[in-house]
């Protein structure tokens, strides 16, 4: 009997360790930020993500971009893009990442397009554009003889011929504006804005 008895001790000190290393950790997912916030402009955030196993990563909405889409376990930063919005309500949407049977997810807040028009008729020469107030405000100038710009604050337009000319400043983020003078201005249009 003591070699049976030898025999499943021996058995026991081989098997055992084996048995213990081919336990299964659970699948874990961490993230830096589990919400984001991003304004109608869009753009591009970098989310540092954790997990123990290998991992797969997917956007709930075709409006919502994620790079890398797979990794390995370890720590690897997540570009998660945004395009813009031009909806007047905030979107929702999230990237979620499959760790084995784990899914997690970060939520993403897309503000409104808070776009305002505000028009403007005159009869001058050369018009300068309004200065705006807000928190990153942005625009396009229709300057109603077919030409087109980008907002500046310090944008001037000359025109080529005389006489009336309708001004349409379309803006997002902006709360007010400033015109330096009001000479040759006949009409403000801000029902809009």
């Amino acid at each position: 009997m003591k070699p049976i008895r030898i025999l499943a001790l021996c058995l026991a000190v081989v098997v055992l360790p084996f048995l213990v290393s081919c336990e299964k950790e659970d699948p874990s997912i961490t993230f830096d930020m589990t919400s984001l916030e991003v304004m109608a402009s869009g753009g591009s955030q970098t989310v540092s993500l954790t997990t123990n196993y290998d991992w797969t990563a997917a956007a709930s909405d075709p409006w919502i971009q994620v790079s890398p889409a797979s990794g390995s376990k370890g720590t690897t930063s997540l570009t998660i893009r945004v395009d813009a919005s031009d909806k007047s309500t905030s979107r929702k949407g999230s990237v979620n990442v499959t760790c084995r049977d784990l899914v997690r997810g970060v939520n993403i807040n897309q503000m409104p397009s808070l776009s305002q028009t505000l028009i403007i008729k005159h009869t001058k020469a050369s018009f300068q554009v309004p200065s705006f107030t807000g928190s990153s405000y942005s625009g396009l100038v229709k300057w109603g003889d077919g030409l087109e710009e980008k907002y500046s604050s310090t944008l001037t337009h000359t025109y080529t011929s005389a006489g009336s000319h309708t001004v349409e400043i379309n803006v997002a983020g902006a709360y007010s504006f400033k015109l330096e003078s009001v000479t040759g201005v006949t009409e403000i249009d801000f029902l809009q804005f």
